[in-house]
């Protein structure tokens, strides 16, 4: 239950706060928020990280369905008791955020990104809240085989 919790939570803040960024910050300008750390950069990506693939739309709906009915079907085994446990809500928050932006991309064609965080030297990337969701479900998922399994 607390996966699909977390599914309906990041699917909720993400799309909210899309929607709010959408009617409350200028396209394709530049908001200092935490002074040299952190940014309002309202864009529409129309690919996928750095706008890649941008007019392949079709292509990343595919890839993203495919994806999202794969770790879709992962959980749901999970759930059932026939997986690793431990992978159930760091699967959701991969699951929550990739079905955000594919919901904005089914509907809008494109994905509103709105956060930026500069690295020195580095083009780094504008972002949203799913993708935000997308890389910690990933980067836990990555880190659980190496945790110690503890027997109750």
């Amino acid at each position: 239950m607390k996966a699909i919790l977390a599914i309906l939570t990041v699917l909720g803040i993400d799309l909210s706060s899309k929607e709010w960024a959408e009617k409350n910050l200028p396209l394709n300008k530049k908001r200092e928020i935490v002074k040299d750390h952190l940014y309002f950069w309202h864009i529409k990506n129309r690919g996928i990280a750095y706008n890649r693939f941008s007019g392949r739309r079709k292509g990343i709906l595919l890839a993203t369905g495919v994806l999202l009915a794969f770790y879709g079907g992962l959980l749901v085994r999970i759930l059932r008791g026939k997986g690793e446990r431990r992978l159930a809500l760091p699967l959701a928050l991969t699951l929550g955020g990739g079905a955000a932006n594919f919901w904005e991309r089914l509907r809008k064609g494109r994905v509103t990104d709105f956060l930026f965080i500069p690295v020195k030297g580095k083009n780094a990337p504008i972002f949203n809240i799913a993708d935000v969701s997308i890389v910690v479900g990933a980067l836990w998922m990555t880190v659980i085989p190496f945790l110690k399994n503890k027997k109750k």
